[in-house]
């Protein structure tokens, strides 16, 4: 509804998704982040990892992949970090109905 209590519906082609998952990791260990698999009906969805060692660090963005169709994930390079954050992007026109997240494939690999 609107400001004039005018019920208004949306029309026309999706228009393109991100979605971010907050930062994962902790101060202790370190952990290796292999990859993530979308929560999602769309058929056409691309991913890339975000990490960063310290929090005083800036986070490096790793390239964006496209989703596997045999596998349902985002593979992107294997990444050895303190904290890492996961974004699912769906292109403009892409029939969707939901995105509820990711299942993250992560290890907890030792301290630095």
């Amino acid at each position: 509804f609107d400001s004039s209590n005018k019920l208004g519906f949306f029309r026309g082609s999706n228009l393109e998704a991100t979605m971010e998952t907050g930062e994962q990791g902790t101060d202790e260990n370190t952990i290796t982040v292999r990859g993530f698999r979308p929560i999602t009906d769309a058929t056409s969805v691309y991913g890339r990892i975000s990490h960063r060692l310290t929090q005083g660090l800036s986070s490096t963005n790793d390239t964006e992949v496209s989703v596997s169709s045999r596998t349902g994930r985002i593979d992107p390079q294997i990444r050895d970090t303190r904290y890492a954050r996961m974004r699912v992007r769906i292109p403009q026109g892409t029939t969707w109905t939901f995105c509820s997240g990711v299942v993250p494939d992560v290890q907890q690999t030792g301290q630095l």
